[in-house]
């Protein structure tokens, strides 16, 4: 018996000393594939800083040419224009040579490639962190993509161009110098391929690329909260780069939350106006961390502060918010019992207050109001210009606050 005491206790210490020995190599595999994780990550980081460079130059270099461009089409297109002088000459000849130059972003994808391809890609599986890596490297390809457009049609453009002229001409218009100075002749005839109709539509397509700075903004934007949340070893956003990057990292659609309003802010892809029946001024404001709407007493027969789809720098403002089941307000009344109609419009709705709406009364403490989508019947969700609008009507004065605004999927 004593022995079987002695042998149960020596199987139990090996056991033991088994499960201590399983936990350290646990612990160091782990510790190990954070370290090549951690390595993995920082040389992502370091391709998105060389993007970044590179993307800030890219910027400046489509800005100037825009410039260029419409600087010289304004100065000297117009018939009365006089030549132009030796400076200006070459001032031109610079231009139509950078608009010549194809310019292109490629994305260092090769940490990148390493990461996905790597067994420790499942550890940021969910995290915030991976979907901005994903978002980075996806919006690199959609800019590559408009980029490519925007040169090939350039490419065209200086085809047709120098298909109008001569290769002595193309070579006197590319290096004017010194003959420009020297001969009336070749001033004539610069001004003269300055003018035709294809150097003029190359002009005017060329101040287009402008149209890319705002892609090159949100990319660069994009690469800097990705470097600094690698560099502080963060896997998770702030509250600051939720509202920055909201409408940005997600599809509509795509995502489970879409917010119009984070802690009385109002993300990028949206704004926030304010109708009425004259014209009303200092209605809306930020207390704190909620936002203030005022309808006056005796002032107005009816207003309305809405939301509008303001995305891609505002060149998109309908979306599609058919997945979207639930829309969620976390509101207050100043005082309590304030009441009023909340409602959603699609593009075809007219400005006639037909649009279907929802009666709500709220009280003086914070509250998450959750409504169907499906109540809005007269709002085609798959072209939502207003995704929510505030409707106030008659001589009572009331002030809500408002905090959040969220559409989920149910």
């Amino acid at each position: 018996m004593k022995y079987m005491r002695y042998a149960i206790g020596e199987i139990i210490l090996v056991v033991i000393g088994i499960l201590i020995a399983i936990q350290i190599n646990n612990w160091n595999q782990e510790r190990i594939q954070s370290e090549e994780l951690d390595g993995l990550l920082q040389s992502v980081a370091n391709g998105v800083n060389s993007d970044v460079r590179t993307l800030n130059l890219l910027l400046i270099a489509r800005e100037n040419i825009a410039i260029m461009a419409d600087s010289i089409y304004r100065t000297h297109i117009a018939p009365d224009k006089p030549p132009a002088n030796a400076v200006e000459a070459a001032y031109i000849s610079y231009a139509f040579n950078d608009i010549n130059s194809a310019i292109y972003f490629n994305p260092n994808t090769s940490a990148f490639q390493a990461l996905k391809n790597s067994t420790y890609i499942g550890k940021l599986q969910g995290t915030d962190l991976a979907l901005l890596i994903n978002t980075y490297y996806s919006n690199a390809e959609k800019l590559r993509g408009i980029e490519e457009e925007i040169n090939q049609n350039t490419r065209n453009l200086v085809q047709d161009w120098e298909a109008d002229f001569t290769k002595q001409d193309i070579a006197l218009f590319y290096r004017p110098f010194p003959a420009y100075d020297q001969s009336p002749a070749v001033r004539t005839r610069f001004y003269e391929i300055l003018k035709d109709d294809q150097s003029i539509n190359l002009l005017r397509n060329s101040t287009y690329e402008a149209a890319l700075v705002g892609f090159y903004e949100e990319q660069i934007l994009l690469g800097n909260k990705l470097i600094q949340m690698i560099k502080n070893s963060k896997e998770t956003f702030d509250e600051q780069t939720k509202l920055e990057f909201s409408g940005i990292l997600f599809s509509f659609g795509d995502a489970d939350l879409v917010s119009l309003l984070i802690n009385g802010q109002v993300p990028t892809e949206f704004n926030i106006n304010y109708a009425a029946s004259s014209n009303p001024t200092g209605l809306l404001s930020l207390e704190n961390d909620y936002m203030v709407i005022e309808y006056p007493s005796d002032t107005y027969t009816w207003g309305a502060p809405y939301f509008r789809v303001n995305a891609l720098k505002g060149r998109v403002h309908e979306m599609d918010f058919s997945p979207y089941d639930k829309l969620l307000i976390e509101m207050k009344g100043a005082t309590g019992g304030e009441e009023f109609e909340v409602t959603m419009k699609d593009k075809k709705d007219p400005p006639d207050g037909s649009e279907a709406r929802v009666r709500m009364q709220v009280t003086d403490e914070w509250k998450v109001y959750e409504i169907d989508t499906a109540e809005f019947t007269t709002a085609d969700m798959k072209t939502i210009e207003v995704p929510l609008a505030f409707v106030f009507q008659g001589p009572e004065g009331q002030t809500i606050h408002v905090r959040s605004v969220r559409f989920k999927k149910g």
